[in-house]
């Protein structure tokens, strides 16, 4: 093989990856998945399109070997191929924060409400959330909570809060997390629990910035 047929050969096959990513809808969908798997009709009420638009995008992504499929009875489950495309969908939105300052702005305007939500970051809470000063919920939904979740942390899905509310005690902060930085359920959560009267706070971190900064033993 010569040098130039050599690196055109390794260079179309990185390429893939960065073709697979170039669309944000597959982006986004990967990003769902990086929750846990997901059948196609779930990820396209996720992602608002059809389910034939959906199809083709995770094919795209299957090509890549981004994603993988499993059959169980009439359903098809998606999951991510491996933990590797967690860290390249992290790397991606770190470097993008990096690159392009106005979405950091953007998040902060959307998800803390103008400074009206109050935000915590794991590293300063753990203590108090080990002691059970405080209290820690998860408000994905339910499935997303059983594939990983934080430890310590209560299930309570965000469309469930108030069905579920008593469970919560008034005498103690409550920290909410979802699905990261740029999830809105935690900012929905505690908008929710602060006009309840609870002292609650929102989490930066979800499940992968969680393990990402080793608070796992």
């Amino acid at each position: 093989m010569e040098p130039r047929e050599f690196k055109d050969l390794v260079y179309s096959q990185f390429a893939r990856i960065s073709k697979a990513l170039s669309s944000p809808k597959r982006f986004e969908l990967l990003d769902y998945l990086s929750q846990g798997p997901k059948t196609v009709e779930r990820l396209s009420k996720e992602a608002n399109m059809s389910v034939a638009n959906t199809s083709k995008h995770l094919q795209s992504l299957l090509d890549a070997k981004l994603v993988k499929f499993r059959k169980d009875k009439n359903f098809v489950f998606y999951s991510l191929a491996d933990d590797n495309v967690v860290d390249l969908l992290l790397s991606v939105k770190n470097l993008t924060e990096v690159q392009f300052s106005d979405i950091t702005r953007v998040r902060e305007d959307y998800i803390e409400r103008n400074e009206k939500i109050k935000i915590v970051q794991l590293k300063d809470m753990l203590k108090e959330i080990q002691e059970g000063e405080a209290v820690l919920i998860d408000v994905r939904p339910d499935d997303e909570y059983k594939n990983q979740h934080i430890s310590g942390a209560l299930s309570i899905p965000v469309q469930d809060l108030e069905e579920h509310i008593s469970s919560i005690p008034k005498d103690k902060k409550v920290i909410a997390y979802c699905r990261g930085p740029y999830c809105a359920f935690a900012t929905q959560a505690v908008e929710t629990l602060n006009s309840l009267g609870y002292e609650a706070y929102r989490m930066e971190e979800g499940v992968h910035e969680w393990k990402q900064a080793e608070y796992i033993h």
